[in-house]
């Protein structure tokens, strides 16, 4: 056994530092240390030598009794010391005092509020004072305390997992094996799955922290830390928003949360909690009302003039006939839709861009003409006989209505919006087809049903006393606006000059016609005035979109680049990034009517306006800025505070007003 200098205990192979039971004992040596100016060491030696020379007692009784004085008093401080509190005993003991809090815990979730029936994530904070260590949760030795986690149970929560980081490999002088530490900070990360039923306005997370802190030569007994925090539970119209990546970012919970990048704009999340709270029963309801709520969607106007002239005259006045052919013409946009919707989903691809690419376009707007000529009375829209013959000699009533309605569900497949992202993103992370095509389905059941009523009107229209003119000038005001959204549709691919006159000029000359010029007679007196206010209705929206554009823009837009967004984080600045595409029609819309809007201009000062182009939505390029920003479909503009980081709430996918988009602005330089 060897001794060293200033050492109490032996070191050597098997040694360890020393242990706070083992307090009483140093202090002890110590105490005696002082009083005969020798070494721990030598004074150890000496109590051992004579301990073991059992028949010198002439030799012990000479060494103790000149001595018995001073041996009183130290056997009496021994006592008195080892009744002190622990703090006093450490400073008596160790000839030091340790900081009051070697360790101090925090609480700390990922988002600012939670729902019920959804996953959470916290992570319990611990920081470490300058100097000290705490065993790792896994040490490398079976003896040391490790550092562990212990949370209060709560009614309603299940913990999915504790995750611990890995310890750090530092050698001590007192021992010869690397040890398995922390130091500074340790960060734990807790799982947690919040019941459905859970009772209660919020969530409080409470524990202890088990752990033994050590600095290089002495441990300090065990002790636990106690934590707790709460976090609000809100309802599903109200968002959840991401907060403390950075401290979330180094926990490998083995895979992302569903909720946490509401990185897709929040929608998929409100889905994801929906079904996980209500069912998938209660969340078919719910889709269903979204696809009726997208009838208020531009691209669906189209919809309406196809269905009138097509049932118009398909049904010979028999109700039940009527209803037949509406329902398999819903059925058709049922179908067409819930294919597109599940292979975009699941492939992952643009359903927006592939929708609105340059082929589709023209196919739309060419569909478009020839549905507007045949409101014309050109000729009568028929389903083409290599098709009739396709389907087997089916009745053409029926397959002519399903027929109509594959086409006009294409045609209506571009309007999408932030809902059918979301809805996309959720069945994406399914995986599963089935599941998909259902959800789909059941939103063009919503998106088809006012046409089941529609249809079912225009048939009955026939049997109505002299319509027959009455419905002759109605589809001809129809033929007008097919033209007019041929020209929308096809506005991306058309030279800027054509493109910003095309439209006002379709609308200026059919109000003229449907106005003034087309010769439909009618026995009503009010029919001349309503043709006049047609006409003026279409003039003046002419007027309206021919109109010279504001040409102030909230900032100056600059290429998308590693570069810009780089300078922009260096100055502190905030940035906008508009994602764009010369085929993406909101895209037009948020130029000329959100960005000029005088409130976002008024805001712009201070901010960094980035826009990336993914017209060429195919390419490498393209494909690796889509992964990199997680864009499911155009238009997509994303905010960045100073610091560079996404503030995903404020996602904008589709159309916004200007109102709006400068409220996102405010919110920005409130982070």
């Amino acid at each position: 056994m060897n001794f060293q200098k200033n050492e109490i205990f032996p070191t050597g192979k098997g040694s360890q530092r020393i242990h706070s039971k083992f307090y009483p004992l140093a202090a002890f040596i110590r105490w005696v240390s002082f009083f005969y100016r020798r070494r721990p060491a030598q004074i150890l030696r000496r109590l051992l030598r004579h301990g073991r020379s059992g028949g010198r007692s002439i030799a012990r009784i000479h060494f103790v009794i000149p001595r018995l004085p001073v041996f009183l008093v130290l056997g009496l401080l021994f006592h008195l010391t080892i009744c002190l509190p622990a703090q006093a005993q450490e400073k008596i003991f160790l000839g030091f005092s340790p900081p009051e809090e070697i360790l101090q815990t925090e609480v700390i979730f990922s988002f600012d509020q939670a729902y019920k029936g959804s996953t959470l994530r916290a992570a319990i904070l611990g920081k470490i004072s300058e100097g000290w260590h705490v065993n790792s949760h896994q040490p490398n030795e079976e003896f040391l305390i490790p550092t562990k986690v212990e949370l209060d149970g709560i009614s309603g929560v299940t913990i999915d997992k504790i995750v611990y980081p890995p310890g750090l490999s530092r050698s001590f002088a007192f021992s010869e094996t690397p040890m398995s530490v922390y130091e500074r900070e340790v960060i734990i990360g807790v799982q947690l799955k919040i019941s459905e039923k859970f009772e209660g306005e919020e969530l409080r997370l409470s524990g202890k922290l088990i752990y033994q802190a050590c600095n290089d030569f002495s441990c300090l007994q065990p002790e636990e830390k106690a934590f707790s925090a709460t976090l609000p539970l809100v309802g599903l119209d109200l968002p959840a928003n991401l907060i403390n990546e950075e401290i979330f970012a180094p926990i490998d919970f083995g895979g992302a949360l569903t909720i946490a990048k509401q990185e897709q704009g929040g929608s998929a999340n409100e889905i994801s909690a929906l079904v996980e709270r209500h069912g998938l029963g209660a969340s078919l309801l719910f889709i269903f009302l979204g696809g009726l709520a997208l009838n208020l969607t531009p691209c669906v106007y189209p919809l309406i003039p196809i269905t009138v002239s097509y049932f118009g005259g398909q049904t010979g006045g028999r109700p039940a006939k009527v209803f037949g052919l509406a329902s398999l013409y819903i059925l058709g946009m049922a179908v067409t839709y819930s294919v597109l919707g599940v292979l975009a989903a699941l492939s992952g691809s643009l359903f927006g861009a592939a929708l609105q690419s340059p082929p589709v376009l023209i196919f739309i707007a060419v569909v478009m003409i020839a549905l507007a000529l045949s409101m014309f009375g050109l000729y009568e829209f028929k389903v083409p006989s290599a098709l009739m013959q396709m389907a087997g000699g089916s009745k053409p009533g029926l397959f002519g209505a399903f027929f109509m309605g594959l086409t006009v569900g294409f045609v209506a497949a571009p309007c999408i919006g932030p809902f059918v992202l979301g809805l996309l993103t959720y069945v994406g992370a399914t995986a599963n087809p089935v599941l998909g095509f259902w959800m789909f389905f059941v939103l063009a059941l919503g998106l088809g049903a006012p046409f089941l009523l529609l249809g079912t009107f225009s048939g009955l229209l026939q049997n109505l006393p002299r319509s027959g003119m009455w419905m002759v000038w109605i589809k001809k005001i129809f033929g007008v606006i097919l033209l007019a959204m041929a020209a929308y549709f096809a506005a991306p691919i058309l030279p800027n000059w054509l493109a910003k006159y095309l439209l006002p000029a379709i609308l200026l000359l059919g109000g003229l016609y449907v106005g003034l010029i087309e010769s439909t007679k009618f026995s009503s007196k009010i029919f001349p005035w309503l043709k006049r206010a047609a006409a003026a209705i279409f003039a003046g929206i002419a007027l309206w979109l021919a109109w010279p554009e504001q040409e102030a823009h909230a900032g100056t837009w600059l290429a998308l680049n590693d570069a810009a967004l780089a300078q922009a984080q260096q100055e502190a600045k905030p940035v906008i990034i508009d994602f764009t595409a010369d085929w993406c029609l909101a895209c037009k819309e948020l130029e000329r009517f959100t960005f000029p809007h005088a409130e976002v201009r008024a805001r712009a000062e201070g901010f960094v306006f980035l826009r990336g182009d993914l017209t060429k939505y195919a390419s490498p390029e393209v494909q690796a800025i889509r992964q990199q920003y997680a864009i499911k479909g155009l238009p997509t503009i994303i905010f960045l505070d100073a610091a560079g980081r996404e503030l995903d709430d404020l996602r904008v996918i589709g159309f916004v007003d200007g109102k709006e988009f400068a409220r996102r602005m405010d919110a920005v330089r409130g982070n």
